[in-house]
């Protein structure tokens, strides 16, 4: 077992979850949010993750890259929205 400290903006957080309105909220809140991600990590996989070679790596930006240039991309405005929502829907 350790022990984590988390410093987190208050305002922040009032600002992507409103209904938190005490700083007991936000302590549930963020406790919910890690066991989630640690129920996650600690789940069966249906693949094993393994580490990428260099060549896998490059292949793997050579691809990034050109997606970009024809344009398959998503603007970050849509990914921190779907991301908030994410958040808002966890609460």
């Amino acid at each position: 077992m350790c022990t984590v400290t988390i410093n987190i903006d208050e305002s922040q957080i009032r600002k992507a979850n409103p209904s938190l309105t005490s700083k007991d909220d936000i302590t549930r809140w963020v406790q919910h949010l890690l066991d989630t991600c640690i129920a996650d990590l600690s789940a069966d996989r249906r693949e094993k993750l393994e580490p990428y070679t260099i060549e896998e790596l490059h292949a793997r930006i050579d691809k990034a890259e050109h997606d970009a240039l024809e344009g398959r991309y998503r603007p970050h405005e849509e990914v921190f929205a779907k991301y908030h929502q994410t958040i808002l829907e966890t609460v």
